[in-house]
């Protein structure tokens, strides 16, 4: 479903949902949207395979689902591409898990395999969601994994946000970016690899999330600092670089 009859705590069949208040537009700079997030889970628990796989799902209040305001459809889309993502995670630790099942030793040691998904709303304003889902795996070995995903969308057009899409046109993002980045890793340097193994630059898909604050830079465990460190994030404040954004995505208050 697209939509609820009302924003408060309901419950259907399994899924728990939970809608956030939001008050009536304040200013042409800065709007909420006209949307809820719901809070759906899958979970099991196995002799060989354990998970619980908690996921979002963008609801339109029903006052504005049959207008303009939001095309169902477009929403169903960024619906569908973060439920088969799930879907896809889900089905990996399944295989895994039935692998592990079938050449498993009595001799060895056994363990379960797990694996665990949450989610974070992290800017939801001017008709651009923002989310965040948190992923961890564990299939033996000395730790699990922690991945980040971020889902950036306009609700409007259901189109993805890029990011060079949150700047101004003409300006050169990368460079902006990187030296954010170069200055926050120089003030605690003992914890990033060097050299050939560190920092080099950000990428062309580089993954990124909003904040109500600020732009989050991010990558994954192992990519730019050891294990330890987790998932490395740099933040561009909005406030610092406001003259470079694109305030027709971003809401600076």
């Amino acid at each position: 479903f697209l939509f609820a009859t009302n924003c408060i705590t309901i419950h259907i069949l399994n899924y728990n949902l939970y809608f956030r208040g939001r008050n009536m537009r304040n200013t042409l700079e800065c709007k909420n949207n006209y949307s809820c997030i719901s809070e759906n889970k899958l979970s099991r628990d196995t002799e060989f395979l354990k998970y619980e796989l908690i996921y979002p799902q963008i609801i339109i209040y029903p006052k504005f689902i049959y207008h303009n305001d939001y095309d169902k459809y477009k929403i169903q889309k960024i619906n569908e591409i973060i439920y088969n993502d799930m879907i896809t995670f889900k089905q990996s630790i399944e295989k895994e898990a039935e692998e592990y099942e079938k050449n498993y030793n009595k001799e060895n040691i056994k363990y379960q395999y797990e694996g665990y998904m949450s989610f974070k709303v992290n800017y939801d304003k001017n008709d651009i969601i923002s989310i965040t889902t948190e992923r961890y795996v564990f299939t033996g070995g000395a730790h699990g994994m922690t991945y980040l995903v971020g889902y950036n969308y306009n609700l409007k057009t259901g189109e993805e946000i890029k990011l060079k899409d949150l700047f101004k046109k003409g300006v050169d993002y990368k460079i902006i970016i990187n030296n954010s980045i170069k200055k926050a890793i120089k003030r605690n340097e003992e914890l990033f690899f060097k050299d050939d193994e560190g920092f080099k630059g950000i990428s062309d898909n580089q993954k990124f999330y909003i904040s109500n604050d600020g732009i989050i830079i991010y990558f994954d465990i192992y990519e730019i600092a050891p294990y330890y460190v987790s998932i490395p994030k740099f933040k561009l404040s909005f406030k610092e670089f406001k003259k470079y954004l694109n305030t027709e995505y971003i809401c600076i208050e």
